[in-house]
């Protein structure tokens, strides 16, 4: 069975409508002739594309005919999306206003930005708040956002503390652009404010070149992506950053930052992708992709927003093979290994009590597996089964 024939005809629908949507043009009634609204909404909820796609879809006569039930479902979950980013961006605005006010720098990062580079407001969804800013400020951004009513949901926790309120607000401010367990990441961006450029009309902002705003986002996507995956919403962004920024930036200084990441033949494949799903408005049957391009579309579809159990656990495992043959019995014994007993590097960011104090490791596995298995039962019963469905292959 080719890849494509896994591709479902919802997937294919999403596909199509993300291109309308993105282009401002009408969809084609007849390529949406069986399209199943209510799996199409499940399946862009799943990727955070729900307002994208019924702004094509509200559009068409299949959409003005269909359930009222169905036709309110879509409409809320765009009006919904287009709500959230306003009260998001108001609520951003005031908490930068306390940073510029107790002079600690700062930079907005990734969908706050890019969500602005879409064709229409709220097209382009928003889960939380990234903002990195000066890691000595940590004290009195907590009592910034203590002050504002915010839940301190983790401090001092790896390279970003996340506050909460409700409704929807929740903000990552981060003291560094990747987590320490991504070591070359890490490493990369490890002088990142050295790099950055002040923003007009700010005493504290801060913002990257076009340049390092194309690699980082990049970075960061493929950072989901060969981890747990990540969905179709990060090809739309890869093709918003490219149109957006394709003319001004330096693509050779691009490819160089690409390269010394290790993602270049990643940023290539993606980027070409993308160009092909949504530069030009047609249905999937008629784009002509490689294999390979199947195989990374299939990956993107499947993946959902957050990414997949399975596909972490796939990943996990041959990092930890190290070749491209099938996985062993071997391979799935030290996965489990290191999964219930992790070292103390393991512990380093996220456990640093422990990391500095090795005695207690044994105490943290018994621990670790205990509260593991009570607090997260339903996570560890679906990496078992993720797990065993890799010996099945």
């Amino acid at each position: 069975m080719s890849t494509m024939s896994k591709m479902t005809q919802t997937s294919e629908h999403l596909l199509y409508l993300m291109a309308c949507a993105l282009q401002g043009v009408s969809a084609r009634e007849e390529i949406l002739t069986n399209v199943d609204l209510k799996q199409l909404l499940i399946m862009a909820r799943k990727h955070s594309v729900a307002s994208m796609v019924c702004m094509a879809l509200e559009k068409t006569a299949i959409f003005a005919n269909a359930d009222e039930a169905e036709k309110k479902q879509w409409l809320e979950a765009k009006n919904k999306a287009i709500r959230k980013n306003m009260l998001l961006d108001a609520e951003r605005k005031a908490i930068l206003h306390e940073l510029e006010t107790q002079g600690i720098w700062y930079m907005p990062l990734k969908g706050s930005i890019l969500k602005d580079w879409y064709p229409k407001p709220g097209m382009r969804e928003m889960a939380d708040n990234d903002i990195l800013f000066d890691p000595s400020g940590c004290e009195q951004v907590r009592e910034i956002f203590q002050n504002r009513g915010y839940k301190t949901v983790s401090f001092s926790k790896g390279n970003h503390d996340e506050y909460e309120k409700a409704p929807i607000y929740n903000f990552e401010m981060h003291i560094s652009l990747f987590h320490g367990m991504y070591k070359g990441l890490a490493e990369q961006y490890t002088n990142v404010k050295e790099h950055l450029l002040p923003v007009d009309g700010t005493a504290y902002q801060f913002a990257f070149t076009p340049e390092d705003f194309y690699v980082f986002a990049l970075a960061h996507a493929h950072k989901h992506y060969s981890h747990s995956g990540t969905g179709v919403r990060t090809l739309a962004d890869i093709y918003v950053m490219d149109r957006h920024l394709g003319d001004i930036m330096d693509r050779d200084e691009v490819e160089q930052k690409l390269t010394q990441l290790g993602i270049a033949e990643y940023e290539q494949h993606s980027r070409g992708l993308a160009e092909k799903l949504f530069s030009a408005v047609r249905p999937l049957a008629e784009i002509e992709l490689t294999e390979d391009e199947k195989e990374m579309l299939l990956y993107y579809c499947d993946a959902t927003t957050y990414g997949t159990v399975d596909n972490r656990v796939n990943n996990r495992l041959h990092e930890l093979q190290e070749n491209s043959e099938s996985i062993t019995l071997r391979t799935k014994l030290k996965y489990c290994r290191v999964r219930l007993f992790p070292g103390r590097e393991f512990c380093k960011f996220v456990y640093p009590f422990v990391y500095k104090h090795p005695w207690t490791l044994p105490f943290f596995w018994v621990w670790r597996i205990v509260d593991r298995g009570i607090a997260n039962k339903k996570n560890v019963q679906q990496e078992f089964k993720a797990l065993k469905a890799v010996s099945r292959k």
